[in-house]
């Protein structure tokens, strides 16, 4: 579980981070204007997350097009009704970050990649349960902070030094598993800034 939970899900959420901003020049502009205004020439560190809040909504963003797990099941703790249907105790139920977080009624243009949209508190408007990367309820990630942490500053470490871009015509499918990874992975060609 640590090695899945901590390390295969941040470099999948960091894959899909780099293959949207490969897609979205000005979304990569923007994160490298508050990288240099940031930090300048040296490396970010954990008091440089606050001051971060472009690559925070960069990572936030892409999460929430490609959660790093994209389904989860729960449950039942007693017979309830859900959406009209009656839901017995012990009944399994899945629930799709995938599907939840490209609601329209949730999500203006809930397809496009636009980190913008988390630039006021958007996750602390939202309805409980409607942005859950990491799960939601007493059985969140236990491991949200140090993820969110962690993917933060290794964005920040690589983008600062270097431009990855998509190898055209590859072809980039999800593969919904335990994990949401690319089936084929992401090819990009890797570029010094």
């Amino acid at each position: 579980t640590l090695m899945l939970a901590g390390h295969e899900t941040t470099a999948n959420a960091l894959s899909w981070t780099w293959m949207l901003l490969s897609q979205h020049p000005q979304v990569r502009i923007t994160l490298q204007v508050e990288l240099q205004d940031v930090l300048g020439e040296r490396s970010p560190t954990v008091t440089d997350i606050p001051q971060l809040r472009y690559t925070d909504m960069v990572i936030k963003e892409s999460m929430r097009l490609y959660p790093p797990v994209s389904i989860f099941g729960r449950e039942a703790a007693q017979d309830c009704e859900i959406g009209g249907y009656s839901v017995p105790q012990g009944c399994t139920i899945m629930i799709s970050q995938w599907v939840m977080h490209r609601q329209a009624r949730y999500f203006h243009e809930s397809e496009a990649f636009k980190p913008e949209r988390w630039a006021d508190d958007l996750e602390k408007q939202l309805p409980k349960g409607v942005y859950i990367p990491f799960g939601d309820g007493p059985r969140i990630c236990i491991g949200k902070g140090f993820a969110l942490m962690e993917a933060v500053l290794l964005l920040a470490t690589i983008a600062q030094k270097f431009d990855l871009d998509l190898v055209p015509d590859f072809p980039i499918v999800p593969q919904p598993s335990i994990t949401l990874r690319p089936e084929y992975g992401i090819k990009v060609v890797l570029n010094q800034r």
